[in-house]
């Protein structure tokens, strides 16, 4: 993280990680999420499921206009004030582990204004 991004004081919010279904059979009616940002520095999405197991889905950022779909393992980093959505799944089931983190925006800023010449 501070090779990365400067940051040498990542913290990890309560209740984190978290993981999150996405489900278009039976009862439930959580198959993606609206465009939106969290409230962190950084977000992390670990796929937990394999590609054959659902249709659709997705990480879709319109800045880029571009849809990031994982492989299980994968990994995705973004900035937490990026806006994105869950792209819809229209079968199966999709798993994503999720991990919101917060960096020390001051020390950060700090050894910026220390490096500025």
């Amino acid at each position: 993280m501070e090779r990365m991004y400067g940051a040498t004081d990542v913290k990890i919010d309560r209740n984190q990680p978290h993981v999150l279904r996405y489900c278009a059979e039976g009862d439930s009616n959580h198959t993606g999420v609206e465009l939106h940002h969290d409230k962190c520095s950084l977000t992390a999405n670990i796929m937990m499921s394999r590609s054959d197991s659902y249709v659709g889905g997705g990480t879709y950022f319109p800045d880029a206009k571009a849809t990031v779909r994982l492989e299980f393992g994968e990994f995705l980093i973004h900035p937490g004030r990026l806006v994105h959505a869950g792209v819809d799944i229209t079968q199966g089931v999709r798993t994503l582990m999720i991990l919101f983190t917060h960096v020390d925006e001051r020390a950060e800023s700090r050894e910026t204004e220390n490096t500025t010449l």
